[in-house]
């Protein structure tokens, strides 16, 4: 019998963390139906090559956003898209995003042309359905959350042996993709890293991020290459392990104990490969992606906190802030959390903190955090 095809449509921002969303919600349709073909379209600048990782993946679509805009039903990317399918769900979260905006920019209005393609062009035999609103997915087509593993190609793993190190390794991301006020100061970092050597003699850190954009992708912006230079020579233990590529960075992450990182999508990618991520909360979104394995978020003493909720700290209020720091990151703020640091890694270092022990302590610290409670994240949510 002829397998049925689905088209998971997750065509959204250019941060990895999208590209894995959208590969977690491909694994769930997969776990939750047999015979069963799925097909993924993602934004062609989010890395497209971590579906190599997914051999269950049939195919993936890169959409150039750019071309859309400009081409609509015409662009090529969208010619490679088969037109019809026996189901497809999509992300319809712009369109609420832009419902009352009065212009867009290249990207935002390539998300909004695609999402009226797919539903005037591609055609379902089947009713669509809509990622985020699964309770109206057709009947015959069932959603489970999974867990979500990537396969680490074998001339990454390679690679990765060169850092291979007999004692605890932790690697860390210093910031993600926003700008330098979402993250913690170098300062604060090496104050970090002072107290986990004090804590666990023999430890190697690495350092890692991304300085060079390629292809109109996210970079590590928050650090100038100097300042983090400056910081790995201060330390005998610390290895530089920038631009060093993503599949290699992931390998790497296979390689060491645990991540320690603030949100970003790169962080998600640590439950990816079975290990565990110790996250520096703050900013704009709580953590939400726990896909099945240990984590602990370190809470800051911020009001707030997710600030996507309340407008007060989004991209234009903070980037005319005299502050170098929003608080969840002021030096003094954030480096009264490094015992909880010290930790959370002594708890996820410990085999006995299960992912279900992991979910309990995350429900107990939003109890008595001074955070927005109620939109934090006390289970998983794709």
């Amino acid at each position: 019998m002829a397998k049925r095809k689905l088209l998971v449509n997750h065509v959204y921002y250019r941060p990895v963390g999208h590209a894995l969303e959208g590969l977690k919600f491909a694994r769930g349709f997969l776990a939750a139906n047999k015979n069963l073909e799925i097909h993924l379209a993602l934004n062609k600048k989010t890395p497209t090559e971590l579906a190599a990782g997914a051999p269950w993946l049939k195919k993936v679509y890169p959409i150039d956003l750019d071309e859309v805009a400009k081409k609509g039903k015409k662009a090529a990317c969208v010619a490679k898209i088969p037109k019809e399918w026996d189901y497809i769900v999509t992300n319809y979260s712009p369109r609420s995003e832009y419902k009352d905006a009065k212009t867009l920019d290249p990207e935002a209005e390539g998300l909004v042309r695609y999402l009226d393609i797919v539903d005037n062009v591609l055609v379902s035999h089947n009713s669509r359905g809509a990622i985020y609103n699964r309770t109206e997915l057709p009947k015959s087509l069932k959603y489970r959350r999974t867990k979500l593993t990537l396969e680490v190609p074998r001339k990454a793993k390679t690679f990765a042996r060169r850092y291979r190190f007999n004692g605890l390794k932790i690697c860390m991301l210093l910031g993600g993709s926003a700008g330098p006020k979402y993250y913690p100061a170098i300062g604060s970092w090496e104050k970090v890293i002072r107290a986990l050597n004090a804590e666990f003699p023999g430890l190697r850190v690495y350092v890692t991020g991304v300085s060079r954009q390629k292809a109109g992708r996210t970079v590590t912006k928050a650090y100038s290459k100097e300042g983090i230079q400056e910081l790995i020579g201060k330390f005998d233990n610390v290895v530089d392990c920038y631009d060093i590529g993503l599949w290699n960075q992931v390998a790497l992450l296979q390689e060491c104990d645990l991540l320690i990182a603030p949100h970003s999508g790169f962080a998600f990618l640590a439950s990816c490969v079975g290990r565990p991520w110790l996250a520096l909360s703050g900013g704009n979104w709580p953590e939400y992606f726990f896909n099945e394995t240990p984590f602990y978020s370190v809470l800051p003493d911020d009001p707030y906190f997710p600030y996507h909720c309340v407008g007060r700290y989004g991209d234009d209020n903070v980037a005319k802030m005299k502050r170098k720091h929003i608080p969840s990151f002021e030096p003094r703020r954030f480096e009264r959390r490094i015992p909880e640091i010290v930790k959370g890694v002594k708890l996820l270092l410990d085999k006995r903190f299960t992912y279900e022990r992991a979910l309990e302590w995350n429900k107990k610290n939003i109890a008595k955090c001074n955070c927005i409670k109620s939109r934090l994240m006390t289970k998983e949510t794709i």
